[in-house]
């Protein structure tokens, strides 16, 4: 498949996009569908503590692709299956248990070298060494099993080359229907087929058929919690609009379109603005996720643990309005903390995507306007003459807070966040704590 180069036209759209993936019994049931969304939340929540994982993209394709910060991509694709029907099959794993899917996209994707692959199901896998459990065995970069793994790979193969014969897919050859025994093997098929087993995981866990949403409280929500030492968290409610977001990413129906070839190699999302866009619409970082808590009473923390406090560029010109507007020292100091504080939030929290500027734009106004209204009510309350700073930093504290302000930031903050905005906004010159004067001149007060 040939991969758009950074001359290609932006709303190209390859051909493997307009492919309308299978449907199956499993896609029809909003149970199966809430199975996939949990699972896909396990994934989620242990990114929490673990840093190897960038990002995960909600699929539609796939159930979703996790990002790791080393560049490697892991297409999951997740099966559930009812108890009644027993465990899977070799054969059923290619025909209803989405192995073949996932060895077509992975040859979509040039089987590029950062590419892995994940099958998670609820159900056991058929034993013996030549039949779906051994396959699990055989399968990764080091498999625990080795003997027999040249006659599983030719099964493997005929068991995707006898798929092809009933089911369309663009990767997979399509060759004569004969006897499963008779198939010829198309040249480098075999050497594909290798390849395939080399980066693929098969994950069995049937603990997970009736309990899993208690195992991933118990197991990857409340670890989280005690990691990042958060308090007054509703678990319940913030694993619940967990699942919710990611069942809603994935039903999207107006925003269908398999984004994992673009997921593997960065440089086309570069290249197309509509690919970003789609995949920020369904992009789950860590802290989306946390972001997306539920605690029973509200708190928004200043720096969430992981920020790094430290000091944001300039702050000379804020220093001297505040000298000049008569503010203390100790306030002034503080003033200065929370400036950078406000640009640790942002420059890690913003989204990164053309939106962020309308959204820092439109708060600023909200932040200037509250302003002006505290440097308003100072000059009344002060004597003719006498600087008024003091008192309209004081005010700032009791007026600019998150319920006065009606525009919705990128991101939850708290009072300190919009102080800190503001002192911003005055370090750059937008108003002042005292009559305008000259605040970048050298020997300015």
């Amino acid at each position: 498949m040939a991969v758009e180069t950074a001359g290609s036209r932006e709303g190209f759209e390859d051909p493997i996009f307009r492919l309308a993936p299978k449907e199956d019994d499993g896609s029809r049931t909003s149970g199966l569908y809430r199975y996939q969304a949990e699972v896909a939340a396990r994934f989620c929540l242990a990114m929490l503590t673990q840093e190897s994982v960038d990002y995960i993209v909600c699929e539609w394709h796939e159930d979703f692709v996790i990002a790791f910060c080393d560049g490697a991509v892991e297409l999951v694709s997740v099966k559930h299956r009812q108890h009644d029907q027993g465990p899977w099959t070799l054969s059923q794993l290619f025909q209803d248990g989405g192995l073949a899917h996932l060895f077509d996209r992975w040859v979509g994707c040039d089987r590029a070298s950062n590419v892995r692959l994940r099958l998670f199901t609820n159900a056991a896998l058929k034993p013996a060494r030549d039949n779906a459990r051994g396959l699990a065995r055989m399968c990764g970069p080091q498999p625990p099993l080795t003997e027999g793994s040249d006659a599983m790979v030719k099964n493997v193969a005929r068991q995707l080359l006898k798929v092809r014969w009933k089911q369309p897919y663009d990767n997979i050859p399509e060759t004569p229907q004969v006897n499963v025994t008779d198939i010829i093997f198309p040249e480098g098929f075999l050497d594909q087929v290798s390849g395939f087993l080399a980066v693929l995981a098969i994950d069995h866990d049937q603990s997970a058929n009736h309990s899993i949403t208690d195992t991933n409280i118990q197991q990857f929500l409340l670890p989280a919690i005690a990691s990042l030492e958060l308090v007054d968290v509703d678990t319940e409610s913030t694993y619940r609009d967990l699942v919710n977001r990611i069942e809603k990413a994935n039903r999207d129906e107006s925003d269908r379109g398999q984004l994992a070839s673009y997921i593997v190699d960065p440089a086309r999302v570069l290249n197309n603005k509509q690919m970003s866009a789609r995949i920020a619409r369904r992009r789950l970082r860590r802290a989306t996720v946390l972001d997306g808590f539920a605690y029973l009473r509200t708190v928004v923390p200043t720096y969430v643990r992981g920020q790094v406090p430290i000091k944001a560029p300039g702050g000379t010109r804020l220093g001297r309005k505040l000298a000049h507007g008569q503010v203390p020292s100790d306030e002034a100091a503080h003033a200065e903390r929370l400036r950078s504080a406000w640009y640790v939030t942002w420059s890690q929290q913003r989204s990164g995507l053309v939106g962020d500027a309308a959204d820092l734009e439109n708060l600023s106004l909200e932040v200037t306007d509250t302003t002006f209204e505290c440097r308003g009510r100072a000059e009344q309350e002060t004597e003719p003459g006498t600087a008024y700073g003091r008192r309209m930093n004081q005010l700032l504290i009791q007026y600019l807070t998150p319920e006065t302000v009606a525009a919705t930031p990128p991101f939850k903050v708290n009072k300190q966040h919009l102080r800190g905005l503001a002192y911003q906004l005055a370090d750059e010159c937008h108003f002042y704590f005292s009559e305008p004067f000259d605040a970048s001149a050298e020997g300015a007060p």
